[in-house]
């Protein structure tokens, strides 16, 4: 019976058209806290409070407004009986109180704290706390070996030569591919900008996403050529020898924390109700078994979506 009755008011909160409703026809008492009854749904003094409150209107008006919703809903479980709507709707309705209720808690969770505005950072580092960055072009004899090879040294000193003096990353490359490299694999690559730890500050990366790195040796390397465009030496990391030439540094950007947390204030609270959101499933999914019917991909594959 709650259950209806609370669908009932859920479904209020966002469909009611607001036209008036039939007056109740029989005038009785009730269990006390119950200020109308239709049909088997009883409509709770609670309730019309919420509504009244939720939608700005008179006590009078939202308790008119709860009894003809219930007497639609009522219609529906007579038309729809044994279709499974009124089960989905049902579902559905208590499904949105729920997260409208995280979201709730989220808000009254209050302004974002220091440590969330912190956390958010680190994910939006190139945003609000970027440090000085190096955009780059590399070409690099592939070798993974512990050990690089004599043959490996020997053409990376021989693109190091060829390549010296050079400060335009297409000419950069279009030079090392007209290098004799005695049959070595070679890779020239025009990277992203990169901070001295590795950090890849790539303006295409989605926000928020896992931060992408480049090893520190080279990030290291790529910073200590003194002069920019200018290239480096030969540079040794795990995927072989690199020559590497700097094209561009870009200064560091922060944001103070105030204006930070005014920012990030909406993206904050969305995390907060995620992480809510995340974990209510966690525990409910470990209390009430999922079951699937192992036809269900074939099913799903026969349904004609938008048509």
């Amino acid at each position: 019976m709650w259950r209806r009755c609370f669908m009932v008011g859920v479904l209020l909160l966002a469909c009611s058209s607001g036209q008036d409703a039939p007056r109740a026809a029989e005038i009785t008492t009730l269990p006390e806290g119950v200020i109308a009854r239709v049909g088997d749904d009883e409509i709770r003094a609670e309730l019309v409070t919420q509504i009244a409150s939720a939608q700005g209107v008179s006590l009078r008006e939202a308790r008119e407004r709860a009894i003809s919703d219930a007497l639609f809903a009522a219609h529906a479980r007579k038309v729809l009986s044994g279709t499974g709507w009124v089960e989905s709707a049902e579902r559905s309705a208590l499904a949105r109180a729920v997260l409208e209720e995280i979201r709730r808690e989220a808000d009254a969770a209050g302004p974002p704290s220091d440590a969330e505005v912190e956390e958010l950072t680190l994910l939006r580092w190139l945003d609000f706390a970027r440090p000085p960055l190096v955009r780059t072009t590399h070409v690099v004899v592939q070798d993974d070996a512990a050990q690089k090879s004599e043959k490996s040294r020997r053409v990376a000193e021989r693109l190091r030569e060829a390549l010296a003096g050079i400060v335009d990353g297409k000419a950069f490359e279009e030079k090392a591919k007209s290098v004799d490299v005695e049959g070595a694999n070679i890779k020239v690559e025009h990277l992203p900008p990169v901070a001295l730890d590795g950090r890849i500050g790539d303006p295409n990366a989605q926000p928020g996403s896992e931060v992408a790195r480049f090893e520190v040796s080279y990030a290291k390397a790529a910073h200590a050529i003194s002069e920019v465009p200018g290239s480096s030496g030969v540079i040794e990391t795990s995927f072989g020898l690199h020559v590497i030439l700097a094209l561009e540094r870009l200064p560091e950007k922060t944001v103070p924390i105030e204006e930070r947390r005014q920012l990030m204030a909406r993206e904050i609270l969305d995390r907060r109700a995620r992480k809510r959101h995340h974990a209510l499933l966690e525990a409910t999914n470990r209390a009430v078994p999922v079951m699937l019917d192992r036809g269900t991909n074939d099913l799903l594959a026969r349904v004609q979506v938008g048509k």
